[in-house]
C-alpha cells in the first residue's frame, strides 16, 4: 500500500509499504481521508511527539485524524461490519489502509451517520478535543471568552461555544493570521485581535474594561471570564507564549484552559495565578462523548466543518501538504484524500 513515511524533521516520502494484518479484535480501515493535526505538524517540524505515530521498518507512520471504510474484521469484533463507514482512534493513517485496535464500538470506533462525509469525518478527532476543552472551562451565558489560536483545535472551540447554545457577552479570537481571523469572525467571534500587530492584552482591555479585585478595588484586571489557549508555545515563534498573555488577561477567580502543544518549557510568573485566585486546567484530548457528540453537532448541521477544510492533497504529494500546513497565511486544515 502507498504510505506517508517520515523519516526525519522536514523528511516525508510517500512509499510502498506492507498492508498491516489484522489480528483478534482488530479491524482494517481502507482509508477516505486523513487529516494533518498539529501533532503531527510538531513531529515533521522538529522530531518530537514520535508517540503520536506507529513505527514501521521504513520509518514512522503519522496520522490519527481519519475516516474511511471497514474491510476486514478480526475475531472476536462485535457490532462492526465490513462496508461500515467509521472514524476511528488509531495512529499510522497517513496510508491507504490502516489498523484499528482493538476495534471497540464507541470507544475506539465510531460508525458514521450517511449526512457525514468521510471529510467531515476527519475532523472529528480535532472537534473532539475541541469540545473536551470548552466544557473544562465552563462557559455561562453573559460571559467574555477569549480564545488564543484560530487553527483548527481554537476554532473548533468558537464552534463548540455556539454548537453549545452558550450565550456569550463577547468572544474574542486571538492569533497572527488574518487569513484565520476572518475564519474566526465568520464562525461566530464578536472580536478578533492579530496578535502581531497590536499587543492582545492592550487592545482586548479596550474593547471588554476592567473589573476591580473582590476585597482590593484598587487593583484592576481585564473583563475577561475565560481564557482558552489553543496555541501553547512554538519554538520558532519569537512572541512571547500565549499562557503569558493569557494569565494577565483573566479576571480574579477567573478560569484558564490549557490545550495547545508546547514544543518546549516555558516560565510563567505564578503569583499571578495566586493574587488573581485562578483556575487552570489542561485539555488533552477526549472523551468518547466528546466524539460522539462532535459526529451529531455535524450530522445535525449545527457545525461547518467542511469550511475548514482549506486544501486537500493525495498521499503522493505528502511533503507539499505538511508545508500547505504549515503557511498559518492560508490555511486551516489540510486533508490527505486517498
Amino acid at each position: 500500500m502507498k504510505a506517508a513515511v517520515f523519516h526525519g524533521p522536514r523528511n516525508i516520502s510517500t512509499e510502498e509499504v506492507e498492508i498491516p494484518r489484522v489480528g483478534p479484535l482488530e479491524i482494517l480501515v481502507r482509508v477516505k481521508a486523513t487529516g494533518i493535526c498539529g501533532s503531527d505538524l510538531h513531529t515533521y517540524k522538529l522530531g518530537i511527539f514520535p508517540e503520536w505515530s506507529k513505527a514501521i521498518p521504513e520509518g514512522l507512520l503519522m496520522g490519527h485524524e481519519f475516516a474511511g471504510d471497514v474491510v476486514e474484521i478480526g475475531p472476536g469484533v462485535e457490532e462492526i461490519n465490513v462496508g461500515d463507514r467509521v472514524t476511528a482512534v488509531a495512529v499510522g493513517a497517513l496510508a491507504e489502509y490502516v489498523l484499528v485496535t482493538p476495534a471497540l464500538l464507541n470507544f475506539l470506533v465510531y460508525k458514521l451517520p450517511p449526512e457525514v462525509s468521510y471529510e467531515e469525518a476527519a475532523t472529528v478527532e480535532p472537534l473532539a478535543t475541541s469540545l473536551h476543552a470548552t466544557k473544562l472551562g465552563a462557559p455561562a451565558n453573559g460571559e467574555t471568552v477569549v480564545v488564543f489560536g484560530a487553527g483548527i483545535i481554537g476554532l473548533g472551540i468558537v464552534q463548540s461555544l455556539k454548537a453549545m447554545g452558550v450565550d456569550l457577552k463577547r468572544l474574542i479570537v486571538v492569533d497572527v493570521s488574518d487569513f484565520r481571523l476572518e475564519v474566526a469572525r465568520k464562525l461566530g467571534a464578536t472580536d478578533v485581535v492579530n496578535a502581531g500587530k497590536v499587543d492582545p492584552v492592550e487592545k482586548i482591555t479596550e474593547l471588554v474594561g476592567t473589573i476591580p479585585f473582590m476585597f482590593q478595588p484598587q487593583i484592576l484586571t481585564p473583563a475577561v471570564d475565560v481564557v482558552y489557549d489553543a496555541v501553547g508555545y512554538i519554538q520558532d515563534n519569537p512572541a512571547p507564549p500565549a499562557v503569558e498573555k493569557a494569565l494577565a488577561l483573566v479576571r480574579e477567580y477567573g478560569r484558564l484552559v490549557l490545550v495547545g502543544a508546547h514544543e518546549a518549557p516555558v516560565t510563567v510568573y505564578l503569583q499571578t495565578v495566586v493574587l488573581k485566585q485562578l483556575k487552570i486546567c489542561g485539555s488533552f484530548a477526549y472523551l468518547p462523548d466528546d466524539i460522539l457528540e462532535g459526529i451529531e453537532y455535524i450530522r445535525a448541521g449545527k457545525m461547518d466543518r467542511k469550511s475548514l477544510v482549506t486544501h486537500t492533497f493525495p498521499l503522493d504529494k505528502a511533503k507539499e501538504a505538511f508545508e500547505t500546513q504549515l503557511k498559518t497565511g492560508e490555511s486551516v486544515k489540510v486533508i490527505f484524500k486517498t
